[in-house]
């Protein structure tokens, strides 16, 4: 069973595009902060408005003839600057020089349009470091801000990055469970619950395949049925529990001697058992079946039914070769059984092939 990779690949792009996101939205304020810069302080400080205050009264000094003129341009650059924003500080300055500056057409005295050119002097130098204060506490503001949300974006990064990496243990956590629960699904599927060992549907599917197998390999393949001997009197004699630890001695037997890679051992049913070779011959075959009866004489358990007084095996063994790779499943199962009827039938204990 595979595991979803593009499942978790999901949360992994959901937080790299939070961190793009994260970091383009401080572009933005970034940007953002330089334009309100821009327009807040171009508005704050008109103080190009002074400036022409300041040379209308410089040409009221030269010209005084022209005082309606430059009346009209000075107090219209004097409204249009009066009518900005002003600190609490900034409006008490300005108060005081907008009486100067109404007074200062009243007197119509040269001496004083002198007097109101270093008085809109002093005005810009004074916005400018207004300003300046003013700009320095903004931009300390604006990196309080700023740092707040750098670190608030860390802490979300960093939140959601834990929260990636645990759903991504979780997921294969989940699958890894998920795996081995179909794995021990067709695992019981395919085994038989007391031996261990294949069972008789795994059996009847692999038998299906082998004269198929055999005959595009060219391979002699082989098909043994074995049964206990007078196991009915076992159980009898000795009881179902002893039966079932003869019965898993045989099979650990049966699996230990026959585990090589083209080896398959069952439990057909009851005490019938069988083994599928593929890749043998005769003369390796007889060899292995021969070990295998040693090795269950070596068990030595007590049968009192048998005439060896210990328990023992008969066997009906197929090769299948190519004068019977027509053969169906059903046909070579019947002729295994037909050979382990002649191996009882000669006195058990042995093997019919």
């Amino acid at each position: 069973m595979k595991l979803n990779y593009k499942l978790l690949a999901l949360p992994i792009i959901v937080l790299l595009g939070l961190v793009y996101i994260s970091f383009m939205f401080s572009s933005e304020i970034e940007k953002l902060k330089n334009q309100i810069d821009n327009i807040y302080f171009g508005n704050f400080i008109p103080v190009h408005k002074l400036h022409i205050i300041k040379s209308e009264y410089k040409n009221l000094i030269n010209k005084p003839t022209e005082l309606l003129k430059s009346k009209n341009i000075i107090l219209e650059n004097w409204n249009y600057y009066n009518s900005q924003y002003k600190t609490i500080q900034e409006r008490e300055v300005v108060n005081k020089i907008n009486k100067q500056v109404t007074n200062s057409f009243k007197k119509r005295n040269i001496q004083f349009y002198d007097y109101m050119t270093k008085q809109i002097d002093l005005l810009i130098q004074y916005e400018v470091s207004s300003a300046s204060v003013q700009r320095k506490d903004f931009l300390e503001k604006y990196d309080s801000v700023k740092n707040y949300l750098f670190y608030n974006q860390i802490f979300i990064i960093i939140f959601i990055g834990i929260f990636v990496v645990i759903t991504i243990i979780s997921t294969i956590k989940n699958h890894n469970k998920l795996e081995y629960l179909v794995n021990k699904y067709k695992s019981d599927s395919i085994t038989d619950g007391l031996t261990g060992l294949y069972n008789r549907k795994y059996f009847d599917s692999i038998l299906d395949e082998t004269t198929v197998v055999s005959y595009e390999n060219n391979w002699e393949s082989a098909f043994v049925m074995i049964d206990i001997d007078f196991f009915k009197q076992y159980n009898d004699t000795y009881g179902h529990d002893a039966g079932d630890i003869a019965l898993k001695t045989v099979a650990n037997v049966l699996d230990t001697l026959f585990k090589d890679e083209y080896d398959y051992v069952f439990r057909l049913g009851g005490e019938e058992f069988g083994i599928l070779i593929f890749n043998i011959n005769r003369v390796t075959l007889e060899k292995r079946l021969k070990i295998l009866q040693n090795a269950i004489a070596a068990q030595k358990i007590k049968h009192s039914a048998s005439k060896t007084n210990f328990l023992t095996l008969s066997m009906g063994v197929v090769l299948i070769d190519k004068k019977i790779y027509h053969m169906s499943r059903t046909d070579i199962y019947k002729l295994a059984d037909k050979k382990l009827y002649q191996s009882k039938e000669y006195g058990r204990d042995q093997y019919t092939l």
